[in-house]
């Protein structure tokens, strides 16, 4: 079925009954919010006031329920904003999974809408990479379905931990044609 990269991971997210997705939307991550907003009446979005806390509201969810949340945000700084969040995520072993907007793929490396570009293109996931079992930067919307289930297998198996997926706002909009697998496959 032909699906943007949002509406992607929003039918995953659905798959795996997830009930909310938590975050700020901004610039970076319209194209996810959209898809959200699309399917409200299968997962429920809450809005913040600020990253960190959406970060610990899916911590505290999951340490209640045993059940993850999404975590949405924007590029640069509301990505940032997450770490604090992650960092305990990680520490206590808490199952969360994050989703940041990223650069345009054909802007990476100029150094637009916030990019974290010093050392390397797109740098963000490398800020949270000691504090996540894992991270994935996406650069085309066919490659979401096995992702985002090989991001749910990391989160859940062994030592629980959160997990990002960075996905550049050209990627959240685009089109593949794909199919959603099944939770129970990974």
């Amino acid at each position: 079925m032909q699906l943007t990269g949002g509406e992607i991971i929003a039918e995953y997210l659905i798959k795996e009954n997830v009930p909310y997705a938590v975050g700020i939307p901004g610039h970076g991550i319209l194209g996810f919010v959209d898809a959200l907003r699309d399917r409200q009446d299968k997962i429920k979005t809450l809005m913040v006031k600020h990253e960190q806390s959406a970060v610990h509201l899916a911590d505290g969810y999951y340490r209640v329920t045993g059940q993850p949340l999404a975590v949405f945000t924007s590029i640069g700084p509301g990505a940032i904003n997450t770490a604090i969040g992650v960092a305990t995520s990680y520490v206590d072993s808490t199952a969360v999974l994050v989703i940041t907007g990223d650069t345009h793929t054909h802007m990476v490396g100029k150094g637009v809408l916030q990019e974290i570009e010093r050392q390397h293109n797109s740098n963000f996931p490398r800020i949270l990479e000691p504090i996540v079992k894992r991270y994935w930067q996406v650069t085309d919307p066919a490659q979401l379905p096995q992702i985002m289930q090989r991001a749910f297998g990391y989160m859940m198996t062994g030592r629980r931990g959160p997990v990002l997926i960075d996905m550049p706002m050209d990627v959240q909009c685009d089109s593949a044609d794909v199919v959603i697998p099944d939770p129970m496959e990974r």
